[in-house]
């Protein structure tokens, strides 16, 4: 929270009901990033360019080093949520399999139908899909 002030927020957590899962799961609002401690909106300017260091004017933006490790997360995620969102939507929506082949960056047109809130959109897609977005990618 801008500010420095806390926030509370009520997390839903729901048990899957099919019988090989079993899981629990937790229901996030739409401005948190599962594994991460900023806001939403905050990563997907510092990964697009929109805010760097030198921009930092109050003490509650990440560091430098968050921020190296933001623009490094997503560019080693980039291709995985790529594959993931193209797997979901040929399940999910019935697209053609020709579809799962097609160099298009799907990401790409996220951003341009949707900016701000592509990596919002991009991320409950992935999670409600049954995907998830690496926090350290490659082992890292």
């Amino acid at each position: 929270m801008a500010g420095g002030g806390k926030e509370w927020y009520l997390i839903r957590r729901l048990k899957c009901t099919d019988d090989k899962c079993k899981k629990l799961h937790n229901e996030l609002p739409d401005c948190m990033f599962p594994y991460k401690h900023y806001d939403c909106g905050l990563i997907e300017d510092v990964v697009e360019g929109v805010i760097s260091e030198e921009d930092l004017e109050t003490e509650d933006y990440p560091c430098e080093g968050t921020i190296k490790h933001w623009k490094w997360w997503m560019e080693r995620n980039r291709e995985n949520m790529e594959g993931q969102i193209r797997s979901a939507a040929q399940r999910f929506l019935d697209y053609e399999e020709g579809f799962l082949k097609t160099r298009e960056s799907l990401l790409e047109g996220l951003k341009e139908r949707i900016s701000p809130g592509w990596l919002k959109a991009a991320a409950r897609f992935i999670y409600n899909a049954g995907g998830r977005i690496q926090p350290y990618p490659n082992g890292l």
